[in-house]
């Protein structure tokens, strides 16, 4: 009779620690400090699974649908027809309304889709830009020079030994040098070393191109906030800079470097609002005084530390807008030469534009003097709605200034 051999005991092998992480106490992986990260990237996924979701042709659908609902719900109401203001109401709260739009809208701006036009908006202000994120580098070059000036200036004087700084410890900075500052009782030519004060109108999301350390400070609104970091108002009813009671200031200053209208001017449902809204972006602007020559001042500091000297165009204040090409390049009421002929009007003159297969983006500055040697000249400072562009399969945007 043949006995079965007990099968023998299986021993685990042990793990090397010297290849990859240690083996797990136990299968319980969720503790309550790794909770909440898990949780963000849950919802990180979600977001990302939604936005993915939407292709290109379905978030131009929703964009292109609420636009029309939009422009026929103005008419209705102009008309007071109730009946139809309800109708289109309800077709626009089926078609998820706002948050819809905007949601499409970010999904079509975003960078992953080369959609980010804040980038255009950098690379014009790069002269403006690029000191102010040197900045604290070339300041720290002119603190070294100055400092071995002043050290050889006290050796060369008698009983001053102890006076020598230390060579582990920065030298103080001398009567006048020049700082970036974040005062706003900053001399002139440090004020220029603040970051730009950028006020995006119409912002969808916090992070963009815009977002430069050091360089610029970037305050975004928008009618319906998508975010955290954007402030939920109307611009049209946004507090002016010049607002006695204070209520237009933002970080200590009054007015901004620079204005973004992004995508905005086209959602304003009629002519007349969309030049009303223009008139009213030169109201937000910072006052310049004479910022060029001392901007000249601080690029030969700049230059004497041994970096590149450049002598930027006078580029602040400016404003950035962006419309879809067809607004543009097909309307039966607006052309590149007109919108020249309206912005100047306010005060306002092309410094860079370009257009893409989708969008017309454009930077302008604003000078008071411009608008007055505009009037001078007795140029037009009415601009009703009126064809100049006729022929079918054009569309009607249009800008008017009544």
């Amino acid at each position: 009779m043949t006995r079965t051999r007990p099968p023998p005991s299986r021993r685990v092998k042990r793990l090397s620690l010297k290849s990859g992480r240690p083996p797990l106490l136990s299968n319980s992986r969720a503790t309550s400090i790794s909770a909440p990260l898990q949780q963000r990237q849950q919802q990180q996924g979600q977001h990302r699974s939604q936005s993915h979701s939407q292709s290109s042709k379905h978030t131009r659908s929703i964009i292109r649908t609420h636009h029309v609902l939009q422009k026929r719900l103005t008419r209705a109401r102009a008309a007071n027809d109730t009946a139809q203001i309800q109708a289109l109401e309800a077709q626009l709260a089926e078609a998820g309304g706002l948050k819809t739009y905007q949601l499409a809208s970010t999904v079509g701006q975003s960078s992953s889709r080369g959609g980010d036009s804040s980038r255009v908006l950098v690379e014009w202000l790069h002269d403006e830009i690029e000191p102010r994120r040197r900045a604290p580098r070339v300041m720290a070059k002119l603190d070294k020079k100055q400092g071995q000036q002043q050290a050889r200036k006290l050796h060369a004087e008698p009983g001053t030994s102890s006076s020598l700084p230390s060579p582990n410890r920065a030298a103080s900075p001398l009567p006048g040098q020049l700082r970036p500052s974040i005062s706003p009782q900053a001399p002139p030519h440090e004020h220029l070393l603040l970051p730009l004060h950028v006020l995006e109108i119409g912002a969808l999301s916090t992070q963009n191109a815009l977002n430069v350390a050091g360089a610029t400070s970037v305050r975004r609104i928008d009618l319906r906030s998508s975010g955290q970091g954007i402030e939920e108002c109307d611009f049209m009813a946004f507090p002016l800079p010049s607002a006695v009671d204070g209520s237009g200031e933002w970080h200590g200053r009054r007015g901004y470097d620079v204005l973004s209208l992004s995508l905005v001017l086209n959602y304003v449902p009629d002519a007349d609002g969309r030049g009303e809204m223009l008139r009213r972006t030169t109201q937000f602007f910072a006052a310049r005084g004479d910022a060029d020559g001392e901007h000249v001042e601080v690029e030969a500091e700049v230059a004497e530390a041994g970096e590149r000297r450049r002598c930027p165009r006078p580029l602040l204040p400016c404003l950035f807008l962006v419309l879809p090409a067809p607004c543009l390049h097909n309307s039966r009421y607006l052309d590149p030469r007109h919108l020249t002929s309206l912005m100047s009007t306010l005060g306002y003159s092309l410094l860079n534009s370009k257009t893409t297969q989708k969008l017309y983006y454009s930077l302008w500055h604003y000078d008071i003097s411009k608008q007055e040697e505009w009037l001078a000249q007795g140029q037009p400072t009415r601009f009703p709605k009126k064809e100049i562009n006729p022929g079918g399969g054009r569309n009607n945007f249009c800008i008017a200034l009544p």
